[in-house]
Formats: C-alpha cells, structure tokens, sequence
C-alpha cells in the first residue's frame, strides 16, 4: 500500500457509480437492496439540500465583487458592508473547497511554481501586491512523464507532478493603489474578485495562472542570448571596424575644415564618398544585428504567449460565479460518499468498530475495487454520521443504527426540512 502522505481524500468514482457498486456487493446484500436504495435517496436530498444554501450564501457575498454581473440594484454596498462580504465569502468558499477535497496550496508551493524547471522557455513574474486577498486550492496531484523537444530533432522525457484541479480566487486592490503606481492598460478591474478553475494544471507553472503576470526570460536564456549577442556583436564590429574608422576620419576632417573655413562646408573627393558610405553601411549593420536579438526575442515572447494562451483554453473549466455550481456539486458528492461508506461499513460488524479499524477496512476495500488507494477522511466521516444520529458511540467503537431505522430517522429530517410555519429549517449544520 502508498504511504499515507502520497495519497488524497478525492475518492474518485461517481457517487452514481459507488451506490450502483455498494448495492452489488456483499456488503449491502439482496435482503437490503430495498432499504440501501431509500437510505441512499433520503441522504443525497439531505446533502442536496444543506449545499443549495451554501452557493446562496456565496452568490449573496460575492455579488459586490463580481465583475460580470448584469444585475441592476438600487441600493449600494459600502465599504464596511464589502469587507464583511468578502470575509464571509472566503471563509465559505474554503470550506466547500475543503469539502470537495482540495487542498490549499501553501506559500512553499508558489515559490516552489516561481523557482522550479517549468515545461516553457520563459519565466512569469506575478507581482503579488495587486492582491488584496489571494487563495490557491489543488486537488488530485499526479506524477506524469511527458517528452519535451531538447533541439531541432531531440526529444527527452521529463517527470512532472500535475495537479488534476486548481481552483484560483482573488481579490484586487482598488484604482487608488493602481492610480499611485501610474498603472495602466490593466487586463482586469480593480476591487473585482476573480474565480478561476483550472484542469491539469503542472506545479511547476502555477503562476501562469495569475491575471498579472509578466513574461521574464529564464537566467539561462539571458546569459545564452548575451553570448550569443556579445560573440555575434564582437564579429560584427570586426566587419564593420574598417568602415567606421575611415567616417570617422573623414567626419573628424569636414568639421575641422567647416571651423577654419568659416562653416563652409568642404567638397569631398570619390574616396571620401566612399568612405562614409562604407561607414553608414557599418552602422546599418550594427543596428540589423541588435534588432535581430531583440526581435528574436520578441517572437519567443510571442510563441510562448500564444502557447499559453491555447494551453489555458483548453485547461479552463469555469469562471467566477460558474465555479460555485462546480465545486458545490463535487463537495456534495464527496461529503456523500464518505458518509455513505462510513455508515454501511459501520453497519456490517455487529458488534463495532473503531475509527482507525473503520478507516482501514473501507480504504482496504476501495483499493481492492477500484485499484486506486485513498486516505479517507474517517473523522469527517464519522462526525457527519453522528450529526445525522446514524451511530452511536461508546469509549471508542462506533455503531451503526439499523438500515430500516437508520431510513425512517432520516426521512423524519427530509420532512423536518420545512417547519410548520412554512419556514425552511437546514437539517445539517
């Protein structure tokens, strides 16, 4: 088995897929089938339900900030309403982040992205202090080799670890810190929060996903485009050498003869014309030459724009207020899963288990299933099944409540959802 520090608490199989797999196996059996099915249904409306209020707690908090809304409003949101908004809206986004089984990328990891070998030829730059607010989450990291071009017919297999998600959020200073910068031309609009989230993303090229980066040259690239601008400079010059030495010669003499004759200037003979011709073409050289660096670098630039551009195209999965429905359909899913697995794993041993011997048997067994290891978040787990009162607790063993009782408690919460005087109560906290 992985150790436990590679693996993650993603569990990777549709929820569709896992009750369709649980109600096959031995574990639920054919006397139970009717019941599993119920249980399943009532516990997926629960979740449903308690997640529907999660993304109208985030579209109320993140409207201020939201730079595509269409909506008219009459009232105005001030600046101490904003910031409790923008506090409430992290803080709620982190946990269904937290819930869908990401993880937040650490500061280590950025600079890690900053510093480290990307799959380009040219470096970004992010300047941070745009940022009022900045939140990186991942999920699903996974080595992968792929072939890289080394030169015209080359190729070499690199190893790379890649993020299968990346959910990107940020919050930009006002136009007073950009009008005191004499910032402008900016692709994106100040107090705006943006919401990004990415598929596949490598970990050594996450800045490439921040709004304000700049495109920099690597440190080798400089140091092989300055040897190859000073070698090829040093063979111009020698070229052209003769050729300025002689226009400045003959510049050196029309100006002493300018001064002695009054300012007149002096008639040249075919050698001098020559001469300066020569020395003009020396300087065309010299300019053709420079250009040609800059301009190589120039297109680089431009290759590297256009395929980050293509690249992020393609990898873009929503934007702003769209990642709500994304994620809040994944962390349903997920806090499904694992309380769905919890409590039927629970419901097998009669007499108990405790929570490293529950965590144990269901990663054993979805090893065994589906090949892939996890690190099922056993005490999340378990915390949702006594929110939900579907097992009890004694010293340290867990038990399970019984399938039909486990189906009446909870269709007494779906029904409990609506109080009697109509209003709607969230049946988990």
């Amino acid at each position: 088995m992985e150790a436990k520090k590679e693996r993650e608490r993603f569990i990777p199989v549709a929820k569709s897929q896992l009750i369709a797999d649980l109600a096959n196996s031995d574990i639920v059996g054919k006397d139970k089938k009717k019941d599993f099915s119920r249980f399943s249904k009532i516990l997926g409306s629960l979740f449903h339900f308690e997640f529907h209020a999660r993304i109208e707690a985030l579209q109320e908090s993140y409207r201020p900030f939201d730079p595509d809304s269409d909506l008219v409003s009459v009232r105005t949101v001030d600046e101490n309403e904003k910031e409790d908004r923008e506090k409430q809206f992290m803080a709620v986004l982190a946990k269904v982040l937290d819930q869908a089984n990401y993880q937040q990328i650490t500061e280590t990891d950025l600079a890690y992205a900053m510093n480290r070998e990307s799959l380009f030829d040219i470096n970004l730059f992010v300047d941070f202090g745009d940022f009022d607010n900045q939140l990186i989450f991942g999920r699903g990291a996974r080595d992968r080799k792929i072939e890289c071009k080394t030169g015209w017919f080359k190729k070499t297999t690199k190893k790379i670890t890649v993020y299968e998600r990346v959910a990107l959020i940020i919050k930009f200073k006002d136009n007073t810190y950009f009008e005191d910068h004499k910032r402008e031309d900016l692709t994106f609009q100040p107090g705006s929060m943006l919401v990004k989230l990415f598929k596949e993303i490598p970990k050594g090229d996450l800045e490439m996903l921040f709004p304000n980066a700049q495109v920099r040259m690597k440190l080798k690239d400089k140091l092989l485009m300055g040897g190859l601008a000073v070698g090829g400079g040093v063979t111009v010059f020698l070229k052209a050498g003769a050729g300025l030495v002689a226009m400045a010669g003959i510049l050196w003499l029309m100006a002493h003869a300018m001064v002695s004759q009054g300012g007149r200037v002096p008639s040249l003979g075919p050698a001098q014309v020559s001469g300066l011709v020569g020395g003009v073409t020396a300087l065309a050289a010299i300019g053709a030459f420079l250009f040609k660096q800059w301009n190589g670098y120039k297109t680089r630039k431009i290759k590297f724009m256009k395929t980050l551009g293509d690249s992020l195209y393609f990898k873009n999965l929503d934007n702003n207020a769209g990642v709500f429905y994304h994620v809040i359909a994944e962390a349903e899913e997920e806090e499904f899963k694992e309380a769905l697995l919890s409590y039927l794993f629970l419901l097998q041993s009669e007499s108990g288990l405790t929570a490293s011997a529950l965590d144990a048997a269901i990663e054993a067994w979805f090893s065994k299933i589906y090949g892939v290891s996890i690190d099922f978040e056993i005490e999340d787990a378990l915390a949702k099944l006594e929110r939900l009162e579907l097992c009890s607790k004694e010293a340290s063993v867990y038990k399970a409540i019984a399938l039909p009782e486990a189906c009446r408690w909870l269709a007494q919460k779906w029904d409990d959802v609506y109080a009697g005087d109509g209003s709607i109560q969230t049946p988990m906290a």
